[in-house]
């Protein structure tokens, strides 16, 4: 009897250590079949003979042609269709392509909701460098978002979907952003919940993770794409609430103004970029295999859950219309000296420096009308014939604001008052601890970033002493003000 369930045992375990090893072995061709596939299409795409597809350019016709036949091999269906014919190929300004395929929702309900998947395929093209044209192949930027939009469109084609997914190459990226643009315009009216921009995701090696910029735009983005299911092992994620660099900007731009959630997929800059050397040796495919692994995770949860919503949440540099009310922080470098209001001399200019709160309340006219309270915190220093002075202070300034009504890059001049109190009791038996005067400027807004000059001019004596024991001696007046410039910068938030 021992002997006959020791031997029924061990058939179990056998039976099942058999089935795991050929899992593993499964998993593991397949996950090798995905890095040797996305390696085939770097390597075509960053190749010297398509001249770093310039968009516009026969070369650039070239790539188009391969990502197509790729999609056709796949199963892909062309996104435009009409009762004569279909196509894959968007022509837009003349002689720049888009090319969009689909793949159909399974669920009645949301099919006719729509993610795109999205990623340009254009580069810089040949430059000439020392006499010589050098090709700048665009491994990187953006090969590899192009190669890892074909392999997901592969393994969503062998998934139930519920919403349908938009699979897209754009062009003209980077003459700025020209196709994701026209693209977010000309559709077809379809409702589009959601738009991911797979950007420069070949270094993960390099940099240690991969980036989720926007997941503030998704109710619940957060658990979604770090949830334990979808994040394959060995795979670090970091996200961001929202894309919120002024210098940079990839193709979720034309549809994050409309309103619609975007995510912005990358592994971050490198020295490489925009340089002859982005080439496809320098691309880590075994992290391009675990990012496409978690991109197919997510997308097919964001596709099946009837739970996916917007937060309703836009990035600043996304807005169309200004917020009615934004706060930040603001800093002020500048110099101080003390104004004679009558005599011959005046003060020394000394440094100057602030930093605080700032706020603004856009009128809803159009708002071009803005108020902007802010409260500061000032070390300021000035120089008189008996000495320097030097003094924290509280500044609290309030300024009415007329400004361009786009609300990114905009334009404002504001002019108001200000209040200041001095802390330095030292001051107070010569200089009295209160000020009032005129605040004034002009600043240029990109995004969140504001960048601009301020002039501050009080309009009361700062000093209490008589004219006749006055540092200017008898017959000289002592009025004394402070007048301060600043170079300014703040960030909304």
């Amino acid at each position: 009897m021992l002997c006959a369930t020791f031997s029924y045992k061990s058939v179990i375990m056998r039976y099942l250590f058999g089935c795991f090893l050929l899992w593993f072995c499964v998993e593991g061709m397949a996950q090798t079949g995905l890095v040797e596939r996305l390696e085939k299409h770097v390597y075509t795409l960053a190749d010297d003979s398509l001249k770093g597809r310039k968009a516009g350019t026969d070369d650039s016709r070239r790539a188009a042609d391969y990502i197509v036949g790729q999609w056709k091999e796949i199963g892909i269906e062309p996104f435009f269709k009409t009762d004569s014919e279909s196509s894959y190929y968007q022509y837009f300004y003349g002689r720049y392509i888009n090319l969009v395929g689909v793949i159909e929702g399974n669920d009645l309900a949301l099919k006719d909701e729509y993610i795109v998947l999205g990623a340009h395929y254009d580069h810089l093209g040949v430059k000439l460098n020392g006499g010589d044209s050098v090709v700048y192949n665009g491994a990187d930027d953006n090969a590899s978002g192009t190669a890892t939009v074909i392999e997901l469109a592969r393994e969503l084609k062998a998934m139930k979907l519920g919403r349908s997914i938009i699979i897209a190459a754009f062009d003209g990226e980077e003459l700025g952003l020209y196709g994701s643009s026209y693209f977010a315009d000309n559709n077809g009216n379809k409702n589009i919940v959601l738009m991911l921009s797979i950007d420069m995701v070949g270094r993960y090696k390099n940099t240690g993770k991969v980036e989720y910029e926007g997941v503030g735009t998704i109710r619940n983005g957060r658990n979604m794409l770090l949830g334990a299911s979808v994040v394959p092992a060995g795979l670090k994620v970091k996200i961001k609430t929202f894309e919120n660099s002024i210098l940079t900007a990839t193709d979720t731009e034309g549809f994050a103004k409309k309103g619609i959630p975007t995510l912005a997929v990358t592994t971050g800059l490198h020295k490489q970029y925009h340089k002859p050397t982005d080439d496809a040796e320098l691309i880590d495919f075994d992290g391009m295999a675990l990012i496409t692994e978690h991109l197919k995770n997510f997308l097919v949860e964001a596709s099946q859950s009837p739970e996916y919503k917007a937060s309703g949440k836009v990035a600043a540099k996304h807005r169309d219309e200004r917020p009615v009310f934004t706060k930040g922080l603001t800093v002020n470098i500048g110099s101080n000296h003390l104004f004679y209001t009558e005599g011959a001399l005046d003060g020394k200019s000394a440094g100057a420096y602030g930093i605080g709160l700032t706020s603004q309340l856009n009128f809803a006219s159009g708002k071009w009308l803005a108020l902007r309270p802010e409260l500061l915190y000032d070390y300021l220093q000035a120089e008189y014939p008996d000495g320097k002075i030097k003094s924290h202070c509280f500044t609290v300034p309030l300024s009415l604001v007329l400004q361009t009504k786009n609300p990114t890059p905009c334009f404002d001049v504001f002019f108001g008052g200000y209040y200041r109190h001095f802390f330095n009791n030292k001051l107070y038996d010569r200089f009295f601890p209160n000020e009032a005067g005129l605040n004034m400027g002009a600043d240029m807004a990109v995004g969140p970033l504001r960048i601009g000059y301020v002039y501050r001019n009080a309009l009361k004596n700062f000093n209490r002493q008589p004219v006749e024991t006055a540092p200017l001696g008898k017959g000289n007046t002592a009025n004394l003000r402070h007048n301060s410039s600043y170079f300014n910068i703040a960030f909304s938030f």
